[in-house]
């Protein structure tokens, strides 16, 4: 097994075991591999026998790279890092350099251990960052971080792809130095073998994508200490290029489920009038319907609704037992010319009016204030880089134009049901440049066209991330976090590409075995993990913790 290993979830109490017998055959094998290698490097025996021994030292400590390179060869994988291992392996026992050969394989292993431990240190540090969220979230996180695939970054992909052409170019490079060096320079065929089997071994991108998925765990526990989990660390790479947010208003600003503020009625009584209200919207997907919902406690007669349509952002219009009932704003009667009680309307409640065949018979009221949370979400999200706000709604367009003025939207779009939402969200994605993003908190069942979907809620499918309703306010925080990913991914890799480079100026003019070459490469790949956890340590995201920490110690006094 290569280093090339995905990252699983930290084991819980009852699973350690079943990782720590792996590791200890590994650590076992090892210490024999290193015992016989001691023995044969210090102990007079003929030659042979020392290189016999060489061969089973290197075969206990790395058979399974052996198996992996088969299986490599099989998938047609042929430029996979244990094929690179064995054969350099194999070319160095063939020309003399058993025990570079061995001691090469050995650090590998080694190095794969200590890179699995750091792996697992950073990976804790990580979970750190969620000692005081809710202990559900904690675990839904863990169970994400967990998942095959769940920290891979598209930078990364591009990282990976590029290694990858380095290390074809670096292997054809080594191929000419062992054919030419001995025809156009002073030196031995064995030399320039041995100086390009280093080449070869430097040319392995290990170092330089090993640490790729780990940044992007760390990057999940990261946007999860703000109330977000992302189902993929890619997700929230994306966050650096958005520029456009839509909202959906119900459940991200304001109450999914508005309450029932009052009801006005000179005719019906107030039981009467809500039985009327109630089986008018049974069939909505307003906010009024779900209002109305939550204050009528009797029964619905199916039968006597017909002809019902919806009226979106106004109301509905329907047939109740016969008689033609229109519940919907004023602008709705205004439009059509028909009058109807207007005595000032308070801005932060909606007012529905109800005229039955023709006739007045009242209005109710339901909230439409801007959650607390809701208020310094817009401002902050453009510090975060967004250029435009745009919120979205079922309501009527005058009562949402106030409400987008208040919490400083640039442009809200009303009277739209999920059909017309997706639709406009598309309009906006082939006009605008930049990433977009679109939260809403319920009623799609489907991905928008929007670059990422994020879902007010602690459960939901189609989604890219799902927010914690009580840190909708949190959301910007998670911005600067995409941007460290992607700076700390491109500083791994510049790094390690450096040092590879000066390892193959070294390897060309002799002064690098291939032992030391995997001994550096492995060094590189623990450091490239643990600059990983720095997302977690530097001022930037502890000034954010310490920010939301006396917020939510506000909140609670």
């Amino acid at each position: 097994m290569g280093l090339h290993t995905n990252f699983k979830e930290r084991p819980k109490t009852d699973q350690i075991k079943t990782r720590e017998m792996p590791k200890s055959i590994l650590v076992v094998r090892l210490v024999i591999a290193s015992v016989i290698f001691a023995v044969s490097a210090t102990v007079s025996m003929p030659a042979v026998v020392k290189v016999i021994l060489l061969a089973l030292a290197a075969l206990v400590a790395a058979y399974d790279i052996i198996l992996d390179a088969i299986n490599s060869v099989e998938s047609g994988d042929y430029f996979a890092a244990s094929i690179v291992i064995v054969f350099v392996a194999v070319i160095a026992f063939v020309i003399g350099s058993a025990v570079d050969a061995t001691a090469m394989v050995i650090l590998y292993k080694v190095g794969q251990i200590l890179i699995e431990y750091v792996k697992d240190r950073t990976l804790i540090s990580a979970e750190e960052l969620l000692r005081y969220r809710d202990q559900d979230d904690v675990s839904r996180t863990v169970e994400t971080a967990g998942k095959p695939g769940a920290g891979e970054l598209d930078c990364g992909s591009r990282i990976e792809s590029a290694a990858s052409f380095v290390l074809k170019i670096l292997l054809g490079v080594a191929v000419l130095f062992a054919i030419l060096a001995p025809l156009l320079t002073h030196l031995t065929v064995r030399e320039a073998i041995r100086r390009a089997l280093s080449i070869m071994i430097i040319a392995t991108p290990l170092s330089a994508v090993i640490a790729i998925p780990l940044v992007g765990l760390v990057g999940i526990f990261s946007a999860s200490r703000f109330g977000a989990l992302f189902g993929k660390a890619s997700s929230i790479e994306k966050l650096s290029e958005v520029r456009t947010i839509l909202i959906d208003k119900a459940g991200v600003l304001a109450e999914e489920y508005p309450k029932l503020l009052s009801v006005q009625s000179d005719i019906l009584d107030t039981n009467t009038f809500l039985t009327f209200a109630a089986h008018a919207v049974y069939y909505s997907e307003q906010p009024i319907a779900k209002a109305l919902a939550n204050a009528t406690d009797g029964e619905y007669k199916l039968e006597v609704i017909s002809n019902f349509s919806e009226l979106p952002g106004y109301g509905v219009e329907v047939d109740i037992g016969g008689a033609h009932v229109v519940f919907a704003t004023k602008e709705l009667f205004v439009g059509r010319g028909e009058a109807v009680p207007y005595e000032g309307e308070d801005s932060d409640a909606l007012n529905y009016y109800m005229m039955i065949a023709g006739r007045y018979v009242g209005r109710v009221s339901i909230s439409n204030s801007a959650l607390d949370s809701a208020d310094q979400l817009v401002p902050e999200l453009k510090n975060a880089g967004v250029a435009q706000c745009i919120l979205l709604s079922e309501d009527g367009r005058e009562e949402l134009a106030a409400f987008a003025r208040r919490l400083g939207f640039d442009d809200a779009y009303g009277e739209l049901d999920v059909e017309k939402k997706l639709s406009l969200i598309s309009q906006v994605c082939d006009r605008v440049q930049g990433g977009k993003m679109y939260v809403y908190s319920s009623g799609i069942e489907s991905h928008s066209r929007a670059d990422i979907d994020v879902r007010v809620s602690k459960a939901g499918k189609y989604a890219d991330a799902l927010v914690n309703p009580n840190c909708v306010n949190q959301l910007p925080s998670v911005f600067p976090i995409a941007e460290r990913l992607r700076a700390i991914v491109s500083e791994n890799a510049i790094f390690a590409m450096v040092i590879k480079a000066i390892l193959v100026f070294l390897s060309i003019n002799g002064w690098c075995s291939i032992w030391f070459a995997m001994f550096i490469d492995c060094a590189v790949a623990m450091f490239t993990e643990l600059n990983a956890i720095r997302v977690t340590s530097e001022p930037l995201l502890k000034g954010l913790i310490k920010k939301r920490e006396e917020e939510e110690e506000l909140e609670m006094d």
